[in-house]
């Protein structure tokens, strides 16, 4: 994890004190790891029975660094610079039915500088490991205040988006919520 630290350093340093850059898929890549590390210690502090990640999915992560399966990370810009905060929601299954393929999830958001990332990470039912899943989120301008960078999407991205996440609205409120409303199934 040390390596992970020194390798992501000059990036989340460029990233946290707002100097605008492109991030190419290596950089993608380290932001996403540092961004899973970090979603996995802000996770891991919550009571047992809360927890999202096991113990293997944690260990399969120390020795890999590849995040879990079904797991997305975004970065977007906080406006102020002077914001600290990290958050794990457990996602809250609307339709827990046989045939909601969604066996549990967890969404981490976190704010350092001018830097927000989320981390999403779903597991689905053993018997359901196929197939689409739609999740449902709240409505927001997240197109245009969040840059996707795992899985990679595309060779270079942009940082920042076109638009911030302020303290003067409830955009910051309104991403650690987006998805908390569940998931439908296609």
């Amino acid at each position: 994890m040390s390596d992970l630290e020194s390798a992501v350093r000059p990036t989340m340093g460029g990233l946290v004190n707002d100097i605008a850059m492109g991030l190419d898929e290596e950089q993608q890549r380290l932001l996403a790891r540092w961004a899973v590390k970090t979603a996995m210690v802000i996770e891991g502090v919550k009571q047992a029975k809360n927890s999202f990640y096991s113990p293997e999915q944690r260990s399969t992560f120390r020795q890999t660094l590849f995040p879990p399966l079904q797991t997305a990370v975004w970065v977007g810009r906080c406006a102020q610079s002077n914001n600290l905060h990290g958050e794990a929601r457990k996602l809250h299954v609307s339709n827990p039915t046989a045939t909601n393929p969604l066996d549990d999830g967890c969404a981490t958001t976190f704010v350092t500088g001018r830097l927000v990332m989320q981390v999403l990470s779903i597991r689905r039912k053993p018997d359901a490991m196929h197939g689409n899943l739609r999740l449902r989120m709240r409505s927001g301008p997240w197109e245009s205040k969040l840059v996707q960078i795992w899985p990679l999407e595309k060779r270079r991205v942009d940082w920042p988006p076109p638009q911030s996440f302020t303290d003067l609205d409830d955009g910051l409120r309104d991403l650690r919520r987006r998805f908390a409303v569940g998931v439908a199934s296609d």
